[in-house]
């Protein structure tokens, strides 16, 4: 099924997720651009821009080096969808991500919520947002939890009370 002018959903969210861990292990590791370059073919997801340019081009200029993030993949996936993801949920990740473990642990979710009154009261709200975006229960959110749960509250048209911008 081609994902061309498509809605970018939870579920493509998921395909994608599996799609990128099969191919390198987990969405933690790094990927040969080649190689998601192919995946991208692979679904005709091949240009971005109205048709005019190649998502390769995109990912070339994303990306300084030879190996992808999980997060630049999904960025590639949905501008050649034409549906592409907020750039600043990427960034926020990128830049909460300071042990760049393609994770979120609980001192990095803890940053959001710097303006807490007290510290019993941050450390109880980051094991709520721990335990509301870590799907598989690892202690961790990665980049597919955070994004997906950015969706869901799109979808449900909810606001969190921690505004990330």
């Amino acid at each position: 099924m081609a994902l061309a002018n498509m809605k970018f959903t939870p579920e493509v969210l998921d395909t994608q997720s599996k799609k990128f861990a099969e191919k390198v292990g987990s969405t933690t590791a790094l990927m040969p651009r080649e190689e998601a370059v192919k995946m991208l073919q692979e679904q005709d997801l091949t240009v971005y821009g109205d048709g005019r340019f190649p998502i390769e081009d995109y990912l070339c200029a994303l990306c300084n080096n030879a190996m992808i993030s999980f997060a630049d993949y999904l960025q590639a996936v949905t501008m050649a969808m034409g549906d592409p993801l907020d750039p600043v949920v990427r960034e926020n990740f990128i830049k909460l991500d300071k042990d760049r473990s393609g994770t979120l642990d609980q001192q990095e979710l803890g940053e959001l919520l710097e303006g807490c009154e007290s510290v019993s009261q941050k450390k109880e709200q980051v094991l709520e947002l721990l335990e509301c975006m870590d799907v598989d229960k690892d202690g961790k959110v990665n980049y597919s939890e955070n994004r997906s749960s950015y969706l869901l509250l799109i979808e449900n048209n909810k606001k969190f009370d921690i505004m990330i911008r």
